[in-house]
């Protein structure tokens, strides 16, 4: 069960440096309910919602609307802080109200997400000049996905949208992050991915003091051989797995002609 709210906002628009002018959080929260995620500690941080995270959902009401001229041709991103396509958008349709509402602006478009949900807006995706779907998986695997994050889409609902977004012409990429030591196949996810994308993006699996142990013991419980790896890597601090794996990412991908970033 989510508790979802509305909420008044001043407004949407925030700056932003990661690559782009602006970003938009049409939601505070996400029912995706990943356990790793970042956004869960910054928005208790910030004196947002107390709720477990995952269990609630602020839908975001700007008080002004959009001023064209602030955004015309900018760069807009979806999102840093939530899904912008989480499950509850299905009936919400915020994020698909914020895309008619800059239309008139012209910006190009770059939309983070692990939901199929995203396909439903590719008509509004061919009425902006640039739009780009980056997809993220975490791993092939669904049974870990559905322990780790419960309510994001399969990697074969995500490979299908893929599929669809690149067959109506809007531009794709993957991101494979977290990489789980041991469990993501960066490997395999470069091949899975090929047809549909000509770039891929790789961050590692960064934990932090709020959610080092939980994560730390859900991995011990589904993968309990890769226990000593766990802690070499991040009790430890062992530095070479991450080395080495880049280059392997690195040479997977120049086999399969894609464009690679790894940052890490």
């Amino acid at each position: 069960m989510v508790n979802v709210r509305h909420v008044k906002v001043k407004n949407l628009l925030s700056p932003t440096k990661l690559g782009a002018d602006f970003v938009i959080n049409p939601y505070i929260g996400c029912p995706h309910g990943c356990h790793y995620c970042y956004a869960a500690g910054i928005t208790r941080e910030r004196g947002g919602r107390a709720e477990p995270w995952g269990t609630f959902l602020d839908v975001k009401h700007p008080a002004v609307p959009f001023d064209p001229a602030k955004i015309f041709h900018k760069e807009i991103l979806l999102s840093s802080m939530t899904d912008a396509y989480n499950p509850y958008e299905e009936r919400a349709q915020a994020t698909r109200a914020i895309l008619r509402s800059l239309l008139p602006a012209q910006p190009d478009i770059t939309i983070i997400t692990k939901s199929a949900l995203v396909t439903r807006d590719i008509d509004l995706f061919k009425e902006f000049p640039h739009v780009k779907v980056i997809v993220s998986f975490s791993s092939l695997d669904d049974g870990f996905r559905r322990k780790m994050e419960p309510h994001a889409s399969s990697p074969q609902k995500k490979f299908a949208a893929l599929a669809a977004l690149k067959e109506a012409g809007i531009g794709t990429s993957v991101m494979a992050a977290p990489i789980f030591p041991g469990i993501t196949d960066c490997a395999a996810l470069i091949e899975a991915a090929a047809p549909h994308v000509s770039e891929m993006n790789f961050d590692t699996l960064n934990l932090r003091n709020q959610n080092r142990e939980s994560i730390l013991a859900i991995v011990n419980t589904l993968r309990p051989e890769l226990t000593g790896l766990y802690n070499e890597i991040y009790r430890q601090w062992r530095k070479d797995y991450w080395q080495t794996l880049r280059g392997e990412i690195k040479d997977n991908c120049r086999r399969f002609a894609v464009r690679a970033s790894v940052f890490f």
